[in-house]
């Protein structure tokens, strides 16, 4: 398994003074942080503290990530903004059951909660634009690149009655 770019060694911020803070600048062109979240590019900075309970972590990190689109199925990127605001328990046994820890060897990889933060960020519905036009129902062409010639046929069969009547209210028969 490849090691995470996000996995960082406190080890020496752990032998610090309680209110030692360290300042971590990120910039990577792409992170892949799971099969399924790649995020392109990460920048921001982490501020790392020691304190009594363990290492506290604030940051701001901004980056995109690949969607697919909900109703045509395109790609569309989508800006993801994570505040990170978290503290790492040391020593790992002291934690809170449920809560994040320092390895015993210092390490903290914060992949799995950029992770979650960037799913977070992102919209339940993902669109490529605003004005998508998504797939046409009868034969599944993307209607963003035009007209699919497919019949337009609003309406369900089980309302047609009513269609009929609209149509005799509308030519006045």
């Amino acid at each position: 398994m490849k090691l995470s770019r996000l996995r960082f060694n406190f080890g020496f911020l752990l032998e610090a003074d309680y209110g030692t803070s360290r300042l971590i600048e990120l910039n990577y062109p792409s992170v892949q942080l799971s099969d399924d979240v790649t995020l392109a590019p990460l920048q921001g900075s982490i501020t790392a503290t020691r304190t009594t309970e363990g290492i506290y972590l604030q940051g701001k990190l901004e980056s995109s990530m690949s969607m697919e689109c909900v109703r045509c199925l395109d790609e569309a990127i989508v800006p993801v903004d994570i505040s990170i605001d978290e503290l790492y328990y040391y020593p790992p046994q002291d934690a809170p059951e449920g809560e994040a820890r320092v390895g015993e060897d210092g390490i903290i990889d914060l992949a799995p909660l950029v992770r979650e933060l960037s799913l977070l960020s992102v919209p339940i519905k993902v669109l490529c634009r605003p004005d998508c036009q998504g797939l046409c129902q009868e034969c599944g062409a993307n209607l963003n690149y035009g007209d699919c010639g497919c019949a337009e046929d609003d309406v369900d069969p089980r309302l047609s009655v009513l269609q009929s009547l609209l149509n005799i209210d509308r030519n006045g028969e």
